[in-house]
């Protein structure tokens, strides 16, 4: 199972499982990622400190 790790700029960690690296994804408006339970979550680029994929 692939987990997508979000830190925010607040230092909040947000987890989502994901199905594979191609559901995070840069967009003009900042970043997108398509949880494996097909919620997705949107992210500007000020909101995020970084984002990391992590296999659970």
């Amino acid at each position: 199972m692939l987990v997508a790790e979000v830190t925010t700029t607040d230092l909040q960690k947000i987890r989502y499982q994901v199905e594979s690296r191609d559901d995070i994804r840069k967009t003009r408006q900042g970043y997108e990622i398509e949880a494996a339970d097909g919620d997705t979550a949107q992210f500007s680029e000020e909101e995020v400190e970084s984002i990391s994929v992590v296999e659970e």
